[in-house]
């Protein structure tokens, strides 16, 4: 069973030295079957998600080449100063929890002694939580409606750039989706509605098993940021050939290639600039951290706002959106005549 947990592999120059052939097959299992079982186990872990993994296991192969120890099996010693060192160079814990989980994950799969587990790990982990905390240090500002309009009013949309970039924040923006999902529509995905859009999602981070989810996107109220109609004008421009909702441009010509959620983040932060305002927190984040700020300052009631971005921890939405706005309605700061 060890060779097929080689599909859940990150790519690594190192775990290909360590890969073992594959051995025979037990009686009554057909090499139909050991595809079929290897291909399940692969899809276990979606593209992005082996991505991510493959980026961060490249990382603390490289560290550990610079140490002159090795990064499989690992040193539960060497991965407790790796934490250290990173967590003073200033990464989030979030950060430090990931690097522990994909190098637990090798190590699981590989069968050889997880160095994560270790008595020492355990308790640099717990240490690092108490110097320099758990919560986020940089989440992506929410955008308001009003800094929405000041972004999309200079584009010019007589361009299928233009057109493109403005139909993705205005969509983005109305539908409250994540990156991965904007990114990942389909033609097939919308359907049109006498009052809007249905946006059919069919995997998240929320629906990892695929069973698919359905957003909606009313008509907007302003010619300037109807995302439905923003929507319209990039299909026309795009054409109706199967694939991808949102597509990459060579110079004005339009490609049936799909857009990363890198270069979403890139274009919503450049187009922020580019209208006066400061981007160094705009992500592609800001565009659902906005709808959901937006809609609590609207008063919209905490459910509609959850079953629109699908949060299944209410808590997140409380803490992050909910109780701010609430701090600054109710500080006594304001009474204070200064």
């Amino acid at each position: 069973m060890t060779h097929f947990m080689n599909a859940t592999l990150p790519t690594s120059t190192t775990l290909d030295l360590i890969r073992p052939e594959p051995p025979a097959l037990p009686a009554g299992i057909t090499e139909l079957d050991a595809a079929r079982i290897t291909r399940a186990i692969a899809a276990a872990k979606s593209e992005t998600t082996r991505g991510v993994y493959a980026q961060v296991w490249g990382h603390w192969e490289r560290w550990c080449a610079r140490r002159g120890t090795t990064a499989l099996p690992g040193d539960a010693l060497a991965l407790a100063a790796y934490l250290t060192e990173r967590a003073e160079d200033g990464r989030a814990i979030s950060t430090l929890d990931m690097s522990c989980t994909v190098i637990r994950h090798v190590h699981r799969m590989t069968g050889t002694d997880d160095p994560v587990a270790s008595e020492a790990v355990r308790q640099v982990r717990r240490g690092l939580v108490r110097t320099y905390g758990a919560a986020p240090r940089r989440l992506a500002r929410p955008l308001t409606v009003a800094e929405i309009r000041q972004i999309v009013a200079p584009i010019d949309r007589s361009t299928p750039i233009g057109t493109r970039d403005a139909a993705i924040i205005l969509l983005g923006y109305a539908s409250a989706l994540r990156r991965g999902e904007l990114v990942g529509l389909t033609l097939t995905d919308i359907e049109h509605k006498p009052a809007g859009l249905l946006l059919h999602i069919r995997q998240s981070k929320t629906d990892r098993d695929g069973h698919g989810q359905q957003v909606a996107v009313a008509h907007g109220q302003h010619a300037l940021t109807d995302p439905v109609a923003a929507l319209n004008a990039w299909r026309a421009a795009r054409g109706e050939t199967p694939g991808a909702l949102f597509t990459r441009i060579w110079a004005s010509t339009v490609s049936l290639q799909p857009l990363s959620g890198h270069v979403v983040a890139r274009m919503l932060r450049s187009r922020a600039e580019a209208a006066g305002l400061d981007g160094t927190r705009i992500t592609a984040h800001s565009l659902r951290a906005g709808h959901a700020t937006a809609a609590a300052m609207a008063g919209v009631p905490l459910n509609r706002i959850a079953a629109q971005t699908r949060h299944k921890d209410l808590t997140v939405l409380v803490n992050r959106y909910i109780r701010p706005l609430e701090a600054l309605a109710t500080t006594s700061s304001r009474d204070l005549g200064l």
